[in-house]
């Protein structure tokens, strides 16, 4: 009888109306949703700006930042420079002229940072001139690739080797020809591996040069010594005479390479009609015959002398040392 009056009871509730009391509030209904949650706003610092700089103004702007003082900028800028001109401009013109791009890019190469340096080159190298292009640019970037050579630091140093081994691929010719190109890369070079001042008596050693134990470091060193040497004493290689004119093609008149348009700027600037009067280290030295003079008058004693002490040192030192002395060689039988 007890567990029937329970069940009465509960389904009496069912009908009952609940007594509501003053103040108190309804209860929820089971199925009813909370909106007490607040969700999580995306604010914008600053406003989408429609109008965004173009990619030459982009670029010019990192051309500015190149002479920032903050390490990491520089660095910065000038990978933004070699992407952009390896990818989106390549084949296509440079947004400023390439003089002005050269002229704050190119002190870099005494840059503190090794980063900058090595982002440094590979502008250079995105730049893809054309040889007749990048040549008429020598005269300017040669002063900065010197000033590196003769740097207190050796890391920089070693850079500046790097840069003149690529003018060297690139426009070896041009480089050799311009005013100061061979006299005083030579004389970089012999400072580097002390080889100016060697007196007869004196013996070379590898402890003796400007990197002192870096024994890799005087290797390359003397390897871009021999590619400056090949550049500018021994005579174009076979595939270089095959793309020149055949003079017989065109007989009878003679010389004719020399009665069409010249194909670099300034063509007749070896004459310097209306430049400073220059020294012998500044000269325009364009025959090979003229550089070898210049190179028995002042380097070949140094030169020999370096170069046996350096086949006694053995390794890789040793062994580009016989690959220097067979270019001169080489350059003596071609005499």
């Amino acid at each position: 009888m007890g567990s029937s009056a329970k069940r009465k009871k509960e389904k009496k509730k069912d009908f009952q109306k609940p007594k509501l009391k003053v103040g108190k509030a309804k209860p929820l209904a089971a199925n009813a949703t909370s909106t007490s949650f607040k969700a999580k706003a995306i604010v914008l610092s600053q406003k989408i700006n429609a109008d965004a700089p173009s990619p030459n103004t982009q670029f010019l702007h990192h051309v500015s930042l190149l002479s920032s003082r903050a390490d990491s900028q520089r660095k910065e800028s000038l990978a933004y420079l070699a992407s952009t001109l390896d990818k989106d401009l390549r084949g296509k013109p440079v947004p400023m002229p390439t003089e002005a791009l050269l002229d704050k890019a190119m002190p870099l190469i005494l840059d503190a940072n090794s980063g900058v340096r090595a982002e440094l080159i590979k502008m250079l190298q995105a730049l893809a001139l054309s040889a007749t292009d990048l040549g008429d640019h020598v005269t300017k970037m040669l002063p900065f690739v010197r000033a590196a050579m003769t740097h207190l630091s050796q890391d920089i140093r070693k850079t500046a080797l790097d840069v003149l081994s690529w003018l060297l691929r690139k426009v070896g010719q041009d480089l050799v020809s311009s005013p100061g190109g061979w006299s005083k890369s030579l004389e970089c070079c012999s400072t580097l591996l002390n080889w100016k001042n060697l007196a007869p008596n004196d013996t070379w050693t590898a402890s003796k040069t400007a990197f002192r134990s870096d024994t890799k470091a005087i290797a390359r060193a003397m390897q871009v010594t021999e590619q400056l040497l090949s550049v500018g004493l021994l005579t174009p290689s076979n595939e270089d005479k095959e793309n020149q004119h055949d003079p017989g093609a065109y007989l009878p008149l003679w010389d004719h390479a020399h009665h069409q348009i010249p194909t670099k700027a300034s063509a007749y600037g070896y004459l310097n009609l209306f430049g400073k009067p220059v020294d012998d280290d500044s000269r325009m030295l364009e025959d090979r015959e003229e550089r070898l003079l210049v190179f028995d008058d002042r380097f070949r004693p140094g030169f020999a002398k370096g170069i046996d002490g350096a086949k006694k040192e053995g390794g890789d030192i040793g062994r580009i040392a016989g690959q220097l002395s067979k270019t001169l060689e080489h350059a003596l039988k071609e005499d």
